[in-house]
């Protein structure tokens, strides 16, 4: 025999052992449909279920029998048209997708049956990775020696990820049109079908024109494995979709940061998962909308520009609410907790605290106007003012506070030493932060969540604690985590009382001067304090009140300038969100402690006048 015959006949015995091999220890080798996913519920607030791992737990299953059999039929011609015919793994697919791979230099067709999206839906993630696929092989395997076509489609019907944290066929036939499974029109039919293979790209919500161009395509597959005749394609392809108009549905799935976050947590614990884990959080739902409608109501899909958010609650460092993007399905990624950008001029009210514990009042004042600093090293610094424009005068603490003037915020630097400001961010875990004359301008990068450590701890009066997403963590076998609430008194109170009235400047008109108050127009209906921060790349807007911290951050994933037009973005959102947060109830202020003077000044020369703002000083 032929050498090259032998080595054939050798290559095809290892490859029909390897088979067998793979096959019997999938047929053996018992798979629950929940084994391997980590048994994990997780509750908000209320002790309502937020997110369950196991699908069939936390989703409305819908039994095959009542799935319409043409919507089985497309799904099948469609995904996996030979699925009724392969074990799991369709070899001639996987053929055709590489050689269309190879030929395109990069991926554009996947060779995944039903089976093994199944399996991944199930077991997995989402990471292309080699490893990944190869569990995916052996879990459609074992898939498919123990258990029927029709349970394995069953499943893969209601796991299926439709975008905007909607699971399953009929729940997607409910949210995009508002309709049960038995009353979709082809039409409707094949716009489902097309969005999971990218709910990012072919949500009608999120891009119309691509959810029409793969609808269409998805009907010429119908037509081409005589599912539906010409006439019926015809017919669907002039069908006039109405999308569901419900008042909630371009919210859902904004949980899913949340829950990415708690998840990731989870990850770093010394947690025992298995066995079930019930997972007690902070998420307050009522909280969550809020943010989300006022995201929404300032963003759209079209435009780049990104949103974070995160809600805190003073006192506690509860982790309420959290927005990493303006939308799950467009973008997973949680720019809240991870995205680590220039903060600007929300460092300013840290500095002005240093200054208030260094014998400086809300009156003190410095000359604003155009300086250039030398450093230690003879190297001059020389920043600006918004628009280059400067009072040319003295001007108070207050005042600079309210219209951010850079060049008082320089001076104070520089007068307290830059190791002032430097120490104090130390103080709250920002070990990124280096001393240099432009760290009082918020040249230092943060995360939101971190931004969010140092404001909520102004909103605690001066009373630090860790931010936190998880109260308790539990199991058959009792409590297995319990968070308990150590308060640090990182500030002084009443200096920190002081500093929380003055942020009540930067909406205050009676600042107005040579330019606008920062936030003047932008005030919500209860009173907060707050400060915005503005860089060539970022928009950054953080308040508060006794009950709630909220941060906002808007700007490019890449890095790109932000024009003018998006300057305000992040301002509508927090002031629509505190208008939320107090639709229905009256807003909370803090008290002054016995130690604080009230005045009603001046806020520009400091004068005491009968009908002035009201600012809080201590005694000199």
């Amino acid at each position: 025999m032929k050498l090259w015959k032998r080595v054939l006949l050798t290559v095809i015995f290892i490859f029909l052992s390897l088979y067998c091999l793979l096959y019997g220890y999938a047929l053996f080798h018992h798979l629950s449909l929940d084994e391997q996913r980590k048994n994990i519920t997780l509750y908000d607030i209320n002790g309502e279920v937020l997110y369950e791992s196991n699908f069939k737990k936390n989703m409305s299953w819908t039994p095959l029998e009542d799935i319409p059999q043409f919507l089985q039929d497309a799904v099948v011609s469609v995904e996996d048209k030979r699925f009724y015919t392969h074990a799991g793994i369709d070899p001639i697919r996987i053929t055709k997708a590489l050689a269309q791979n190879i030929a395109h230099g990069h991926i554009v067709e996947g060779g995944s049956t039903i089976t093994q999206q199944y399996a991944k839906n199930l077991f997995l993630t989402n990471e292309q990775t080699l490893v990944r696929k190869m569990h995916e092989l052996l879990y459609a395997m074992r898939l498919e020696m123990q258990y029927s076509k029709q349970e394995i489609l069953e499943g893969y019907l209601n796991t299926a990820y439709f975008g905007h944290g909607i699971y399953g066929i009929q729940a997607a036939a409910d949210y995009f049109f508002n309709t049960s499974l038995d009353q979709l029109t082809i039409a409707q039919s094949a716009m489902l079908i097309g969005i999971p293979n990218g709910p990012s790209l072919y949500s009608p919500f999120l891009n119309p024109k691509l959810a029409k161009e793969r609808q269409t395509l998805i009907l010429d597959v119908l037509e081409h494995n005589h599912v539906i005749t010409p006439q019926q394609k015809k017919f669907a392809l002039s069908e006039n979709i109405r999308l569901s108009t419900k008042t909630d549905t371009k919210l859902a799935g904004m949980e899913q940061y949340y829950v990415d976050a708690v998840l990731q947590t989870l990850n770093q614990m010394d947690i025992d998962f298995q066995k079930e884990v019930h997972v007690y959080t902070y998420y307050d739902p009522s909280i969550q909308q809020a943010l989300d409608q006022s995201i929404k109501a300032y963003t759209t899909y079209e435009d780049e520009i990104e949103v974070a958010a995160i809600i805190t609650q003073p006192f506690s460092g509860n982790v309420l609410a959290m927005a990493g993007g303006k939308d799950y399905t467009l973008s997973q990624y949680n720019r809240a907790m991870y995205s680590s950008r220039q903060v600007a001029s929300t460092i300013k009210p840290l500095l002005y605290y240093c200054a208030l514990q260094n014998g400086f009042t809300p009156t003190s004042t410095f000359l604003s106007q155009p300086t250039t600093f030398h450093g230690e090293d003879g190297e001059e610094y020389a920043p600006t003012n918004y628009d280059n424009l400067y009072a040319n005068d003295e001007i108070t603490m207050i005042n600079a506070l309210a219209l951010s003037d850079n060049i008082y915020a320089e001076k104070m630097h520089l007068f307290l030493g830059m190791q002032t400001l430097h120490e104090a961010l130390l103080d709250f875990g920002i070990t990124q932060s280096q001393p240099s004359p432009s760290q009082a301008l918020g040249t230092v990068n943060m995360s939101l969540l971190e931004l969010s450590r140092i404001y909520n701890t102004f909103a605690g009066e001066g009373l630090y604690i860790k931010p936190a997403l998880i109260s308790k963590i539990s199991s058959p076998d009792g409590i297995q985590y319990e968070r308990k609430i150590t308060p640090k008194r990182l500030l002084d109170r009443d200096e920190t009382l002081v500093l929380n009235q003055m942020l009540t400047a930067t909406y205050d008109l009676a600042n107005k001067s040579y330019n606008w108050p920062s936030m003047y127009g932008y005030q919500p209906k209860v009173t907060t304090a707050v400060k915005s921060g503005t860089s060539d790349w970022d928009s950054l807007v953080i308040g508060y009140n006794p009950e709630y911290t909220v941060g906002v951050w808007s700007g490019f994933d890449d890095n790109r300038t932000l024009d003018k037009q998006y300057y305000s973005l992040s301002k509508r959102i927090y002031q629509n969100t505190f208008n939320l947060l107090y639709e229905k109830r009256k807003g909370v202020w803090y008290e002054p402690s016995n130690r604080i003077i009230e005045k009603r000044i001046n806020p520009i020369s400091g004068a005491e006048i009968s009908n002035g703002s009201v600012y809080w000083f201590l005694p000199s």
